[in-house]
């Protein structure tokens, strides 16, 4: 939201129509509960000074702004904080985000996020075509662009339960998510109407359910989360497939950091669990369900990424093993201690 000018003709009654006049004006489209005033008197005033502002002439606008706004100061959880600068003789607005939680299954090969060039960091490069980005579309963006008109908001951020690769489709139960939206007009919106709308037009790449109003410290919680994910990998394997039994079994595994993430990660060493607990032949092909520690790179414990994970799929059956398809299945959720 624009900062808006005020002529600064010294602390009165009249400076105080002015100022609300103009702050109720701004705000005659934004959809708002309580809001909070603060105030940066000029410079050359001493402390003293500000502070006798602070408790005498910031109160009158305050009681003003009720007025005229027909709404009441909140100092707790307001929705909109108005920022009286003195020093430019501008008034900056602060529209807090609105957060919306939920879940969502994805079908197509998408990223979750808006994927940022790793070269450029969004700026333009020969690597990503000077667009900044490295694909078209993504979860995020998907549902962005429905939350944005329908909240008349400047933008949209997803805050996921952790993520999948792009080429991994999120099944089962669903990923769990809140979407922060930005700098808002409009702060109720019908969101089983919303959830149907996104559905509609996204189905084929993406599903939304469960979609329900949360405060922002909900971030931190699903963030904080820790989980184990049930995968179901399609794996091609160089040598004839005989018997399926032998990778059944409960492991221990060390991975370094796969090569293909080499680039954005720091090459360590971490140790995770992993449980086959089925496995079937299926053409020349091996289906195999995996229930992993989150962290694990699921690939690379199928391919043993040139011995960088160990032990591996490949290792145990003796054979190049390559993963061609793989889904998330379900998503065990455990509270953080």
């Amino acid at each position: 939201m624009e900062p808006i000018r005020f002529e600064f003709d010294g602390f009165n009654h009249e400076l105080i129509e002015k100022l609300c006049s103009k702050i109720s004006k701004a705000l005659e489209e934004y959809d708002f509960s309580g809001f909070l005033v603060g105030c940066t008197f000029e410079d050359y005033l001493s402390n003293e000074g500000k502070e006798i502002l602070r408790k005498e002439f910031q109160p009158l606008i305050v009681r003003r702004l009720e007025e005229s706004l027909g709404k009441k100061a909140d100092y707790l959880r307001p929705d909109i904080e108005i920022l009286i600068n003195f020093n430019q003789d501008l008034v900056y607005f602060l529209v807090h985000s609105v957060y919306v939680k939920g879940r969502y299954k994805k079908y197509a090969k998408i990223y979750q996020t808006k994927h940022y060039c790793f070269r450029c960091k969004g700026s333009g490069c020969e690597e990503c075509k000077g667009v900044g980005t490295l694909s078209n579309e993504s979860v995020e963006e998907l549902i962005s662009k429905h939350l944005i008109p329908a909240f008349d908001a400047e933008g949209a951020k997803m805050h996921g339960a952790g993520r999948e690769d792009a080429d991994v489709r999120m099944l089962g139960n669903g990923r769990e998510f809140v979407m922060q939206i930005i700098s808002p007009k409009k702060r109720s919106v019908d969101l089983k109407w919303l959830e149907a709308k996104i559905n509609n037009c996204e189905k084929e790449k993406i599903e939304v359910f469960g979609l329900e109003y949360c405060e922002k410290d909900y971030v931190v919680h699903i963030k904080s989360k820790k989980s184990r994910k049930v995968y179901r990998a399609k794996v091609v394997c160089e040598g004839p497939l005989e018997k399926t039994d032998i990778v059944i079994g409960k492991y221990e595994i060390k991975q370094r950091t796969p090569l293909r993430v080499l680039r954005r990660r720091p090459d360590l060493v971490r140790k995770k669990k992993a449980e086959v607990r089925s496995a079937h032949i299926e053409g020349n092909s091996l289906i195999i369900e995996i229930v992993a520690d989150s962290g694990l790179y699921v690939k690379e414990f199928i391919s043993g990424d040139n011995l960088r994970t160990k032990p591996s799929i490949s290792e145990i059956i003796g054979t190049k093993c390559e993963c061609v398809e793989l889904d998330v299945i379900e998503i065990i959720e455990q509270e953080s201690d």
